[in-house]
């Protein structure tokens, strides 16, 4: 199964900045919320690597002389599959994964891969949803942590964004999904009670 997302437009928001007509006001800034079913993971497993694939649609930039960037962050839902706007507030702070920025994000349905760090393997769920969210790293979040020291530089009434496919997207394999490579013990040996090697790593795709 696919993301569950803020939208299940074929194109939404990664992240988008909006600036007022009033001078260093801003009007709006979106995070974009995933969740994934990884209960089908075995309980007993060790989990080796994970990557969530976004395949971008587009981007413009109306605000010059600022340096966006996008990571995955630790969120809480209301309901698994369920977005609120209260919800707004429910991202993380702590980084799970690598960082694109704008110059580097791709466009035209190329994927933008993000690869889970320590931290972000350790996050995901063996029993019920893995949720994230997508956050701007040295405006939103440094914001949050430092008020007031990290704005971005203001013109007027103008906005910045990075798209991707959505859940709703016409073309199936461009739906965000969640890559989770693990490992599980082999089984005992029947005669001596000692574990053989582990078995091969397997991949499973939310």
């Amino acid at each position: 199964a696919s993301g569950i997302t803020a939208s299940n437009l074929p194109a939404i928001d990664a992240v988008r900045a909006t600036s007022d007509n009033v001078a260093d006001k801003w009007t709006q800034i979106i995070r974009t919320f995933f969740s994934f079913d990884t209960s089908g993971l075995p309980d007993g497993c060790t989990i080796l690597s994970a990557i969530l694939s976004l395949y971008g649609y587009d981007k413009d930039d109306d605000l010059p002389g600022n340096s966006w960037s996008l990571g995955v962050y630790s969120a809480t839902l209301i309901g698994p599959t369920i977005v609120t706007y209260n919800d707004f507030q429910n991202a993380g702070t702590s980084l799970l994964s690598n960082v694109i920025a704008y110059a580097s994000w791709a466009v035209s349905g190329n994927v933008n891969q993000f690869t889970l760090n320590a931290t972000g393997l350790a996050y995901i769920s063996k029993t019920s949803y893995t949720i994230v969210c997508l956050r701007d790293v040295l405006y939103d979040v440094a914001d949050e942590l430092d008020p007031n020291n990290h704005d971005p530089v203001w013109t007027s009434y103008v906005k910045t964004h990075m798209r991707l496919h959505g859940s709703g997207t016409a073309t199936p394999a461009y739906k965000p999904k969640l890559t989770i490579t693990y490992d599980v013990p082999a089984p005992s040996n029947p005669s001596g009670g000692a574990y053989f090697a582990r078995g091969a790593a397997r991949a499973m795709s939310f």
